[in-house]
């Protein structure tokens, strides 16, 4: 009963934080979520404080967002708190922050080849006319029991399908784009997980859920202007060597 009672004082928290989110009050979440910290960093409810300083952090209509201090608030998260639900969309977190980590030193890498290759074509004859270079990017909780991630996959399914464009199919569409971004599952799938994010947004604008999944089409959008900028600047040499 202790934990029931934990569990939705915490969920009641979140949900505070996220229409104080929605409504862009940013630095009051921060000093809030701070405060608590200072406090206690090892007892609840720091495990949702650090939680929503991870999710300010990484919010993409925050001036000052920051991917690699909202990935320390969640590693803070999962130390010390490992079996706390809200661990394990942390970890899922953390997992998209690498991915877009990895792809900006492969961008950046990619920029120093063209780079490279422009200055030798240089020398050996008239360059062609330069193209304008693209600006390189400066910037239910528990929802898999036992990692069985098909069984949760057909289970959320089956909400959606029940509820049709009613609660809880909410709940189920984010549960659903969890679980393809989730970094254990070996199914994952961005562009599905993207995909039921999108749903959410523009079926329930009003759910406590959308501001998260706003977050979430963040990190994937940002991994897509990446890609975009890499493919481009692998057009950019080829055009070079020609």
């Amino acid at each position: 009963m202790q934990d029931k009672i934990s569990e939705l004082r915490a969920q009641q928290q979140l949900e505070h934080y996220r229409k104080s989110m929605a409504a862009g009050f940013f630095e009051t979440i921060i000093e809030q979520s701070e405060q608590v910290l200072e406090e206690n960093e090892t007892e609840p409810p720091a495990d949702v404080a650090l939680y929503v300083l991870g999710e300010v952090y990484a919010r993409p209509d925050y001036a000052n967002r920051d991917y690699a201090l909202s990935q320390y608030y969640f590693e803070k998260l999962i130390e010390n708190f490992p079996d706390s639900q809200l661990a394990s969309e942390a970890k899922t977190y953390i997992s998209l922050f690498e991915t877009i980590a990895a792809k900006e030193k492969e961008v950046t890498a990619a920029e120093q080849k063209s780079s490279q290759a422009e200055q030798k074509s240089s020398q050996k004859e008239k360059p062609p006319e330069k193209k304008e270079k693209p600006a390189p990017v400066t910037e239910s909780r528990q929802i898999v029991a036992n990692k069985n991630f098909a069984q949760a996959v057909q289970k959320n399914q089956q909400i959606l399908k029940e509820s049709g464009k009613k609660k809880p199919a909410d709940q189920a569409l984010y549960n659903l784009g969890l679980i393809y971004a989730h970094a254990d599952n070996p199914a994952k799938d961005y562009k599905k997980s993207q995909g039921y994010f999108e749903t959410l947004t523009k079926e329930f604008p009003d759910s406590d859920l959308t501001e998260e999944a706003r977050i979430w089409l963040g990190l994937f959008e940002t991994i897509e202007k990446i890609q975009q900028i890499d493919i481009e600047i692998e057009q950019q040499k080829k055009q070079l060597t020609r």
